[in-house]
């Protein structure tokens, strides 16, 4: 799908994507999260998104949620390690409406004294509730045995301890810091010319603070060797990580990678890390395999929960089966037949418009662009036997794994 774009002076990028439809879906990504906290500031990003619902100059807590709710729309938002979105989902009707409450939210919020101790409560639920599921909570502690003391490797939630020390001024200048509009991309899927958006944009979106994309932070990223953990946890099941260190968002290799991802434990049932650990030998319920990018580092994961008998033959096998994908290249048949099914999954993904609207928020805050499918499929096409065999060597080599287990 083709998409228009356009900056404002003040520094605002806004990306829009024409639909015609009932439906409009319009958000502002922001970049900040987790890893631009300092030391005591972790889950600050995260509580600070949650107080954007909470109070503006023009309304309160109450108002914010029945704007939108109350003709049939909805309103969210999530923090993740570098970006915030806020979004909306309305009718096309209300699209004004919705553009206004967007503004109001990320440039005017006032961070109410007695709401906040209200969310300092919810969040504090909400880490407790996170430590209740393993299956969550062992991706979190990955991270920190990965990335250690690089701003990476704290959780986004941050920590009861940190929560409760959080201010309303520290959470204004949090926000003054990071919410200006060079730090901001509008994007919008619906029935809208560019050139009525960027006029709105205009009047409700005013000039803040820096101009221009606002660069990253960055820390030095130490590659550590690989390490194996066991922490005790009262679970039933074991519950393992085996992951490492992968390429940054940004590298041109990045794509092959995933397409050796979901070869190994993607979605699909036939992934060959279900085939043989569920299908093939019974020992496990699920397994996945995950890619997580960031701007100047990534990670990938192996994640399965099985029956403690069952773990050190898991084990091996995840291992035996990186060791095989290292020294058996792909041949074509399985290439195409690989590429083949990746390219099926992102149609049928793309078929959903809330999928597509929040990928082209994140894609453009973080690239500047969005591919077509077409320019996709053809990146896909063009990843040889050669490159996969080189990415596997350089990333998923069993040698390269680092291990965490729940037991």
């Amino acid at each position: 799908m083709d998409y228009q774009q356009h900056t404002l002076p003040s520094g605002l990028r806004i990306v829009l994507r024409p639909a015609r439809g009932q439906v409009a879906y319009l958000g502002v990504a922001v970049g900040v999260g987790s890893r631009h906290e300092n030391g005591r500031q972790h889950g600050l990003a995260h509580f600070t998104e949650h107080m954007l619902f909470k109070g503006t100059r023009k309304r309160n807590a109450r108002q914010i949620i029945q704007r939108l709710e109350g003709v049939g729309g909805a309103l969210d938002a999530y923090t993740s390690k570098e970006e915030t979105l806020v979004y909306a989902v309305v009718p096309q009707a209300y699209f004004s409406r919705s553009l206004q409450l967007l503004s109001d939210i990320v440039c005017s919020s006032i961070f109410p004294v007695e709401e906040l101790e209200l969310e300092r409560t919810v969040i504090t639920d909400e880490i407790a509730s996170y430590e209740d599921s393993p299956s969550e909570l062992i991706f979190d502690e990955f991270e920190q045995l990965l990335f250690r003391a690089h701003p990476l490797g704290h959780p986004v939630l941050g920590t009861v301890r940190s929560v409760s020390s959080f201010t309303k001024r520290m959470q204004e200048d949090f926000f003054h810091r990071h919410y200006h509009t060079g730090n901001m991309v509008l994007f919008v899927q619906a029935d809208i010319a560019l050139e009525e958006l960027v006029q709105r944009a205009e009047e409700l979106f005013p000039s803040k603070g820096q101009r221009g994309a606002r660069a990253l932070e960055t820390s030095t990223m130490i590659a550590h060797p690989p390490q194996y953990q066991l922490r005790r946890r009262q679970t039933h099941q074991r519950h393992v990580i085996i992951g490492g260190y992968a390429y940054s968002m940004h590298s041109p290799k990045r794509l092959a990678l995933n397409i050796l991802v979901n070869l190994l434990g993607g979605a699909s049932m036939n992934s060959r890390l279900n085939l043989l650990l569920r299908e093939q030998n019974g020992l496990v319920y699920h397994v996945e395999c995950s890619y997580t990018a960031y701007s100047d580092t990534g990670m990938v994961a192996i994640y399965f929960g099985c029956a403690p008998r069952h773990m050190s033959r898991a084990i091996e096998l995840v291992e035996g089966e990186l060791l095989r994908l290292c020294q058996e290249p792909l041949s074509e048949t399985e290439l195409l037949a690989t590429k083949r099914q990746l390219k099926g999954q992102l149609a049928v993904a793309n078929d959903n418009p809330e999928t597509t609207f929040l990928s082209l928020g994140k894609n453009y805050l973080h690239h500047g662009k969005v591919d077509s499918e077409e320019e996709l499929y053809e990146r896909i096409d063009a990843v040889s036997p050669e490159l996969l065999h080189e990415v596997a060597l350089e990333v998923l080599h069993p040698s390269l794994m680092h291990r965490l287990i729940y037991a």
